[in-house]
């Protein structure tokens, strides 16, 4: 029993009394107040913070055809943490995650250069920092917990998948100003075609965003300069330190960072690869599962590394890049943004320690309340610009 400024309600206190009007499941809503492309971190974030306000609709949609189920970002930062807590479900995910409480190094045996020794070990998260720790949790199990908050929402909002963004348009005037074409992608309804009419959208659909190239924007910087590849193993392993996050440079072999994975079995391990040459992608064909284990056994001597099963794969290249703005805004207009990007869709990092999971909700819980601020009367329109100039400043 909870009690409420109308009496006692029974049933679960999280779950929000329907509203009249929930969101669709099977199609998007002809008028939105908020069209969000992209299930990623940056859009679930998004779409979370905006089903918390049953005055403000909003649809988000996803070119796979389901939620995220394996592998990707895994690091989650403090302040990730904190925003957590917000939503109220960071003491289950702590709970399940984890904690990187500290660091081990490791170098070269200055003895014997084929082998290496550990050089250094230190506390993770200094002291004073926050209130939260530093943990490790799969980027599908963090969707999950958006996901859920979504669905007991007064919306009872679901994201709407098999839909690939198609085009925009902006108009001058109206109430719903900007007209977005998506495309099915699913095998029933394959090149049907659906329009929606939101007052924003917001572009969190990756690195190869569409929204971002329907703007006219482009990500500017290295595309990639080293790569690296990573997998969740199961092994058996004479490592000391298997179950400590452990960043570790041989002699001649490459360096690996290795992160204990939740659950208290698995472990990822990022190996690094050869340079990538400019305006070269990695040959995804050359490299191998075997290919990593090996690379990753050399690296460990002298110690042992027997892999008893790889649960995910995958090779990645580093590259730092940054639009230059983050709306539709062009130089010298002084409308207010009604498009905007964020994540991947407008800067690009390491995959390591989960740095593009946790910049990417950053971006878009400043964004949330901003865009709700403006919805609900609270603040001007003009108000947006600060949403996006805010951005990139953290970003530049």
């Amino acid at each position: 029993m909870q009690f409420h400024v109308d009496g006692y309600r029974y049933g679960d206190p999280e779950l929000a009394p329907a509203s009249a009007h929930p969101a669709p499941t099977d199609r998007p809503p002809a008028e939105v107040d908020v069209l969000i492309v992209g299930c990623g971190p940056a859009g679930l974030t998004l779409a979370a913070q905006l089903a918390a306000f049953p005055d403000i609709t909003t649809c988000i949609v996803e070119q796979k055809d389901g939620p995220l189920q394996l592998g990707q970002a895994d690091g989650i930062a403090c302040r990730s943490m904190e925003m957590f807590e917000g939503f109220g479900f960071r003491e289950r995910l702590q709970r399940q995650a984890y904690w990187v409480n500290e660091t081990t190094f490791w170098k070269p045996d200055d003895n014997k250069r084929e082998n290496i020794v550990r050089s250094g070990r230190i506390q993770d998260v200094e002291d004073g920092l926050s209130d939260f720790p530093h943990v490790i949790m799969n980027q599908a199990r963090v969707h999950d917990f958006y996901l859920e908050f979504m669905r007991k929402s007064s919306h009872r909002l679901e994201p709407l998948y098999s839909r690939r963004f198609a085009g925009l348009t902006v108009a001058s005037e109206g109430s719903h100003p900007v007209t977005v074409t998506l495309e099915r992608v699913d095998e029933a309804h394959k090149g049907q075609t659906e329009t929606v009419r939101a007052k924003y959208v917001v572009g969190c659909d990756g690195a190869r965003s569409g929204v971002r190239q329907a703007l006219g924007r482009e990500l500017k910087g290295d595309f990639a300069n080293q790569a690296w590849g990573v997998m969740d193993i199961l092994a058996v392993t004479t490592f000391p330190d298997i179950r400590l996050k452990s960043l570790i440079q041989s002699a001649t072999e490459g360096a690996i960072v290795l992160i204990p994975r939740e659950g208290g079995y698995l472990v990822r391990i990022y190996v690094e690869l050869d340079k990538v040459a400019k305006d070269k992608r990695v040959p995804n064909k050359e490299v191998t599962i075997d290919y990593l284990i090996a690379a990753a056994q050399r690296i460990f001597h002298p110690w042992t590394l027997d892999v008893k099963e790889v649960a995910w794969w995958s090779v990645y290249e580093v590259g730092q890049r940054l639009c230059d703005k983050f709306d539709d805004v062009m130089d010298g207009e002084t409308k207010a943004p009604r498009v905007f990007i964020a994540g991947d869709a407008c800067h690009t990092h390491s995959a390591k320690a989960g740095q593009g999971m946790n910049v990417s909700m950053q971006d878009t819980f400043n964004l949330g309340w901003k865009l709700a601020a403006v919805l609900r009367g609270q603040c001007a329109p003009d108000f947006l610009h600060n949403a996006a100039v805010r951005m990139l400043n953290l970003r530049g």
